[in-house]
């Protein structure tokens, strides 16, 4: 079968899609007659109403029938419901951000290059705290497991969900989603695309390709772009301060972001399915 290139909303460069698939996306309002394309031996990018063959009889029959046995509204439900997670997740932002700015400045402070000199400087810096403080830092250490299983929990059943409103072209199934957020390094900024995805898919399942993220997802990417190229960024060790200084407001930050981010989709998914029971609300 041959491939189609196009360039979708939302696509930063052309991609290859089947006969099937671009008549799909022409069904569905994503691209219109005068979109470009190009295919293997074609010498210039056309309109894809000059490109695409015509269907045969048969095929365009089978197509009539298919659109006539479709409901006119899709039927959307949730998977899994995301409210009491979404809940659990704002606890859960205030147990990992000091968790992680405390660890940050142990780092940045004696300019830590390996996993095992982290662990070491925590164990000495435990002995020198307050003896107020110590409970709290064990009390946040327990806490910090099932406040990220909280976080990747939603994840997935968010990503879930988007899978029952049977979108077309996803790219981030709920597993890989998850898989791609705990990468090190670059995990936030997958974690960013991937909110984004659900985000869209949330909006309006049946044009997702064409609506655009939120400000506040737009802004996570950047956050979570800046902290990551930071992290990659060697600071000296006379630098610590500032470097601290820096990560810990862009870590602050995208924690507070993802935090809106999460209670967004969650309202509109609820939204969705609420709007699919009361159609005459």
């Amino acid at each position: 079968m041959s491939e189609y290139f196009l360039k979708l909303p939302g696509d930063s460069q052309p991609r290859a899609y089947s006969e099937y698939e671009v008549r799909e996306f022409l069904g569905q309002g994503v691209i219109d007659s005068k979109t470009l394309t190009w295919k293997q031996g074609m010498e210039t990018w056309q309109p894809i109403a000059q490109v695409l063959p015509p269907m045969s009889p048969v095929v365009e029959e089978t197509q009539d029938q298919k659109n006539k046995d479709q409901p006119e509204e899709q039927q959307y439900r949730l998977r899994y419901p995301l409210n009491g997670l979404a809940k659990l997740s704002i606890l859960a932002c205030l147990v990992l951000l000091p968790f992680m700015l405390w660890s940050s400045w142990i780092v940045f402070s004696n300019n830590v290059v390996n996993y095992e000199e982290m662990q070491t400087l925590i164990q000495q810096n435990m002995v020198h705290l307050p003896s107020f403080a110590v409970p709290l830092v064990f009390f946040l250490s327990i806490l910090f497991i099932p406040s990220l299983l909280i976080q990747l929990i939603w994840l997935y059943r968010a990503s879930a969900n988007i899978q029952e409103f049977q979108v077309q072209g996803i790219r981030f199934t709920p597993f890989l989603s998850v898989l791609l957020s705990c990468m090190p390094v670059v995990g936030m900024v997958l974690n960013a695309l991937v909110l984004q995805e659900i985000y869209k898919a949330s909006k309006k399942p049946a044009e997702w390709m064409l609506q655009t993220p939120s400000r506040s997802l737009r802004l996570y990417l950047l956050v979570t772009t800046a902290l990551t190229l930071c992290t990659l960024f060697p600071f000296g060790a006379e630098h610590y301060v500032t470097a601290f200084l820096l990560t810990g407001a862009l870590m602050t930050a995208a924690s507070i972001l993802w935090l809106v981010c999460v209670l967004q989709i969650t309202r509109k998914q609820e939204e969705l399915v609420s709007k699919n029971q009361n159609p005459h609300s």
